[in-house]
């Protein structure tokens, strides 16, 4: 498309100084010139014998050049184009269509031109969705699946609407997309555009790629939108390593009902306890934010970190705290130290995991 619009634009600009036709009044020729007739069979040409039989070569030379000299310096001061080197510089580029091309094909324009390549768009947007069966066979996993038709494991992921990637097993019929990107079911209040700009993703591209013919969406359609991937929470999730075990140790109390240790009253245990020596370096178990910390006699010296996707985390009994509120921190950093602080029966960690201010059993949501 660039190079169709620089080419209509510097024809329009030749047409500007086209030059004048031959039967004007500043480039008549003679009549006997426009007028030449075929030589017929008959005709000879006369022969002039009273011509000398030679000429001499200097003066001929010197004559050829200055005819030359003459027929230049004539075709500069009446030539019809302007003189310079003006006459090869392509017209400017109408303001603000680069930008718009390249903000909507996310490359650099000028580079591709001037490499002579065509320009591309990273999304096919003359493909429409589709999908193939695919059954899944022993030793496959959903990255090497992924890898074999060229996909992301989001794509794979979404479109099967697959939970834990380990329970992933031979025989299962898969459904393998014709290009990358993720389903979306449209909400209440979706409109086209808005997902267009919420995902990042062209809005010729959805309608491409789902066959629209118009831009009019109802909740509850199903549309795949193209090139959009699982947000970080979701593909750890999935994957089964959005969380990790803050201390390695011995498992000694599970998440649910249990007799408590020291009354023998029937309690729900929202956590579970891993037995470690004290000092030992305790790591947060996902990404996230230092939302309080503090001292309660019945957790002890504990931390709670805020996490992307509504999750917390609480490590309690501890011996030492290393963050501060309002502190960012890795995972696998380090927080803190296991301790038997508070109302305990000995050095261990307890770990808690909450979703949207729900207790999750960690065991179901930590990796291997």
């Amino acid at each position: 498309m660039m190079n169709e619009i620089i080419r209509k634009q510097h024809i329009q600009q030749r047409r500007r100084f086209a030059p004048l036709p031959l039967n004007t009044s500043r480039f008549r020729v003679a009549p006997k010139v426009q007028h030449i007739q075929r030589f017929s069979p008959s005709f000879k040409p006369a022969v002039y014998t009273d011509l000398p039989v030679s000429i001499p070569a200097k003066p001929m030379v010197l004559a050829f050049l200055a005819g030359i000299g003459i027929a230049f310096f004539a075709g500069i001061l009446f030539s019809p184009w302007p003189a310079g080197l003006e006459r090869f510089v392509l017209p400017a580029e109408p303001a603000g269509t680069a930008a718009k091309l390249k903000a909507y094909i996310h490359q650099n324009i000028s580079d591709s031109v001037d490499a002579g390549e065509s320009e591309t768009i990273p999304l096919a947007l003359t493909e429409q969705f589709a999908w193939q069966s695919y059954r899944v066979r022993n030793g496959d996993t959903l990255l090497g699946i992924a890898k074999s038709f060229n996909l992301s494991i989001d794509a794979i992921i979404a479109l099967n609407g697959i939970t834990n990637a380990r329970s992933l097993r031979s025989g299962t019929v898969l459904k393998i997309p014709n290009m990358d990107g993720i389903p979306y079911r449209v909400k209440k209040g979706d409109s086209l555009s808005k997902i267009s700009q919420t995902w990042g993703i062209p809005m010729e591209a959805i309608l491409d790629a789902n066959d629209l013919s118009s831009d009019v969406i109802n909740p509850g359609t199903q549309l795949f939108l193209p090139g959009a991937r699982l947000s970080s929470v979701e593909l750890k999730q999935v994957l089964g390593n959005l969380f990790i075990y803050p201390v390695s140790g011995r498992l000694t109390s599970s998440f649910g009902w249990r007799n408590d240790p020291f009354t023998g009253v029937r309690r729900f245990h929202a956590a579970i306890d891993i037995a470690q020596n004290i000092g030992i370096p305790v790591g947060a178990s996902m990404d996230g934010r230092v939302s309080t910390t503090g001292y309660n006699s019945v957790y002890g010296n504990y931390i709670i970190l805020s996490h992307d996707g509504g999750y917390q985390t609480m490590y309690a009994h501890l011996s030492a705290i290393s963050v501060k509120k309002g502190e960012r921190v890795k995972q696998k950093q380090k927080i803190g130290a296991v301790g038997n602080t508070g109302y305990s029966t000995g050095p261990h960690l307890h770990f808690a995991i909450f979703k949207n201010g729900r207790a999750m059993n960690p065991l179901e949501l930590l990796g291997k």
